[in-house]
């Protein structure tokens, strides 16, 4: 693993980040307790990924200065936040055949707060985590329409 651990305003940082992401509850979630976070900078010398323990949980994009997440800290969120807070749910049994996007017909529900673009959490119906990627498409056309990409899945769970 790399990294050190994070000064106090890497912290802060990192956790208003998450804060303004996703919400408080998730912050606490990724962030607690502090002592088992350690932080990778970039070139730049700000926070780039972020480590828990032995897992890296988080990659800031550079594009929006928004944390992409990892399997890990996916479970991590549907863990502390109730069903369908944050993600895309798709029929029970489709997650083998899953291989890059999410398209409208397996899909079951979503979060009706999500916009596109937002980091989205894939799970099945048994809230088991699929995937991780980004949303396409509206929420309200999401339930509209029959078919077409609703998410562009970045990670499958068990991928290395």
């Amino acid at each position: 693993m790399a990294g050190r651990p994070p000064t106090a305003a890497e912290y802060r940082r990192v956790y208003a980040t998450l804060a303004y992401q996703f919400d408080e509850k998730v912050a606490r979630a990724l962030t607690h307790p502090p002592e088992d976070l350690k932080v990778e900078l970039s070139g730049t010398g700000r926070v780039r990924y972020v480590w828990r323990g032995d897992s890296m949980i988080l990659t800031l994009r550079a594009s929006d200065g928004l944390f992409a997440l990892s399997i890990e800290a996916c479970n991590i969120i549907v863990r502390a936040v109730e069903p369908p807070r944050f993600r895309v749910v798709i029929m029970r049994g489709e997650a083998g055949n899953i291989k890059g996007n999410i398209m409208r017909p397996v899909v079951v529900d979503l979060d009706p707060g999500l916009r596109p673009g937002d980091e989205v959490i894939v799970v099945d119906e048994d809230d088991v985590v699929v995937g991780v990627g980004k949303l396409k498409l509206p929420p309200l056309t999401v339930k509209n329409v029959e078919k077409g990409e609703i998410v562009r899945v970045r990670r499958l769970a068990g991928e290395v």
